[in-house]
């Protein structure tokens, strides 16, 4: 005889049973797709698995497929459980939710902050999570799905050193010949681990691959310091002559960055000339000095050096000297015997001879010259020597200048450093806290070589249309200008003097540099906002002194931008009207006929501007019958073409 079941049990298994249909059933209504992929985001970051499956079952597989590909910041559900480490998750969402393996997401680089768009794999092998990449590269993943910089993950993984998956990737047919869009290479990636190196170079990685800068694997280990590498790459036969691309093979490398070890296992176990020798030991020297401020043991590698020149007394390897010699380096020589060399004892002497080296055997045009010279000028300057730092600026300035590329970061950095730097030496003369000047000679020298610059600029600029980067630089080396036009017009000049200097600003007005905003140099003249350059106050804007130096070399006053806007109309947008009469920059433009009728794009007059601003100018003061008729003309939209001379049409044009 069975039981009869209680109404509270019918109920109890009614209720179980819809339970389970309403938990099986799939949602047909519209699916807030961001809402629920939230929190699919929540539940890997929190790491709550059967919170995601309880949240996803009530979705057909196609639904939860459009939930979890869904990104968040950038990134889909598979990224970020991938990144996290999260393979009981990774699993889930490639087996129940058909997650696209391939779907990339942003990675943001730890040490600067860079970001890319990478594949799940890629971001699971650089940050070393290996359960993570074994499970998508069994599901299938691209094993060389490269970043936005065409990194791949077996690549990546070398520069983490994360050796074990490196093997899994190459295991299964990851590609170690590929490199990134700069020529990077596993091995050069490889160079802080000589186990990752020996796999590579088993598995046939070229050794002497180059990267875009003509660098080896052997230049990277070098620089890292790393002298196990070092022999285990050139034990595989990795060219040491090798340069990149600036002339550094394998032992100037290592002298450049004061590795005596790396250099004398180079000098050991490879054929050098007697010279390549004594100019290793002489860069020693250079670095040891500079770099690590030890005169001591620098004079010791210089001695060193000078032994392996005298190795045969009788026919020795003398140093190749200039017969000139150079004001920037205090007209120093080097010393070509044991004996001169005892005799340089004075540490600003050290300091030259580190300099005269590297210009010797690297070239003047050099990286680490031209650095070692802005460097030396830094410690000269912050010693308020600043005459000195001036010498050697202004000589890397020639230097970088030489070069004839005129925005490239290097020489836009140099100027900027020397027109700031007669800035801060002007300032404190004002004040009475430095009694050094600035040389009116060098002022006007480094003048006349930026307005070469700016003239190169432009001719650049037209040949490399819509550079952004191009026109802020040119941007900026229109406000140095400017500067050193305020800088000059403070010093104390002989009439000479004075001449060479307005003739230089002539010839730049001649060349109609405009600015990001088609603005002349009038019209930045009048800007405030150019007292900040670069982010840092250089002097201040505007001042009256540029305006009437500009006007007097033959600046058009009329010169209007991109918005058709003359400086007129710019100086009553910036300034008050206190601060236009204070500086005498409103009459200054008025009394040289700048003409308050021009409309710009708005249809807006310099008039209309200074009444608006409730500013007391007469009209009839400024305005000839010639304007008046012009505006007349405009303003009433009469005919007038064909019937006035062609030369007129402008000037007409220009009113309305």
């Amino acid at each position: 005889m069975t039981e009869k079941k209680s109404f509270f049990r019918h109920f109890q298994e009614g209720a179980h049973k819809m339970s389970n249909l309403a938990c099986t059933s799939v949602r047909t209504d519209d699916v807030d797709v961001p809402w629920y992929a939230s929190i699919v985001h929540n539940c890997i970051h929190d790491d709550k698995l059967s919170k995601l499956k309880v949240t996803l079952r009530k979705f057909s597989k196609q639904q939860r497929t459009t939930i979890v590909n869904h990104k968040i910041n950038g990134s889909g559900a598979l990224f970020i459980s991938s990144l996290k480490g999260r393979v009981h998750i990774v699993n889930y969402l490639l087996d129940d939710c058909g997650a696209d393996k391939e779907l990339k997401g942003i990675y943001e680089v730890e040490l600067d902050h860079s970001r890319h768009e990478v594949s799940p794999l890629w971001c699971s092998a650089v940050a070393n999570k290996l359960e993570v990449v074994k499970a998508l590269v069994e599901h299938g993943a691209d094993i060389n799905s490269a970043s936005d910089t065409q990194s791949t993950p077996v690549r990546s993984a070398c520069f983490m050193t994360n050796i074990s998956i490196v093997k899994i990737l190459v295991e299964h047919g990851a590609n170690i010949h590929k490199p990134n869009i700069n020529g990077g290479t596993c091995l050069i990636n490889s160079v802080q681990s000589e186990e990752l190196c020996v796999f590579l170079l088993s598995k046939g990685v070229d050794v002497n691959a180059k990267d875009n800068s003509g660098n080896l694997a052997l230049h990277y280990a070098i620089r890292e310091g790393r002298l196990d590498t070092v022999k285990v790459l050139l034990k595989y036969g990795s060219d040491h002559t090798a340069k990149n691309d600036f002339g550094d093979d394998a032992l100037q490398t290592a002298a450049l960055r004061g590795y005596k070890s790396i250099v004398k296992y180079i000098l050991e176990t490879t054929d050098q000339t007697l010279e390549k020798s004594a100019h290793a030991y002489e860069l020693l020297g250079a670095n040891l000095v500079d770099e690590v401020h030890d005169i001591v043991g620098g004079l010791a590698m210089w001695q060193e050096s000078m032994k392996i020149r005298y190795q045969d007394e009788n026919n020795p390897l003398l140093k190749e000297l200039p017969s000139d010699t150079n004001y920037a380096y205090l007209h120093a020589r080097e010393p070509n015997s044991l004996q001169e060399l005892h005799r340089i004892i004075d540490p600003d002497d050290v300091y030259m001879q580190a300099l005269l080296i590297r210009e010797r055997i690297l070239g003047p045009c050099h990286k680490d010259v031209t650095f070692g010279l802005m460097y030396r000028g830094a410690v000269y300057a912050d010693t308020h020597r600043y005459q000195r730092c001036v010498d050697l600026w202004k000589y890397t300035y020639i230097l970088r200048h030489r070069k004839n590329d005129p925005l490239t970061h290097e020489c836009l950095f140099t100027v900027q450093a020397l027109v700031k730097l007669f800035w801060e030496m002007q300032v404190e003369l004002e004040s009475g806290t430095t009694e050094e000047k600035v040389k009116v000679e060098d002022a006007q020298e480094v003048f006349e070589m930026l307005v070469a610059q700016i003239i190169s600029g432009q001719e650049s600029l037209k040949n490399s249309k819509g550079n952004n980067k191009g026109n802020e630089d040119f941007q900026l080396l229109l406000q140095l200008s400017l500067h050193v036009i305020h800088l000059m017009a403070r010093l104390d000049k002989t009439s000479p003097q004075n001449f060479e200097f307005r003739k230089a600003v002539h010839h730049l007005i001649l060349q109609d540099p405009r600015g990001q905003e088609g603005g002349s140099l009038l019209h930045l003249s009048v800007d405030p906002k150019i007292s900040l350059t670069s982010e840092e106050f250089y002097s201040p804007f505007p001042t009256l002194s540029v305006v009437e130096i500009l006007i007097s070399c033959g600046i058009d006053i009329n010169a209007v931008d991109s918005k058709r806007n003359t400086a007129l109309h710019n100086s009553i947008k910036f300034l008050t009207y206190s601060e236009l009469q204070n500086e005498g920059i409103l009459d200054c433009l008025l009394q040289n006929d700048a003409h308050v009728d021009i409309h710009n794009a708005e249809g807006q007059s310099a008039l209309i501007l200074l009444q608006h601003a409730g500013l007391p100018v007469c009209p009839l003061q400024y305005q000839t019958l010639k304007c008046l008729a012009a505006e007349s003309i405009m303003k009433h939209k009469l005919s007038y073409e064909g019937e006035v001379p062609v030369c007129l049409l402008p000037f007409i044009q220009m009113h309305g």
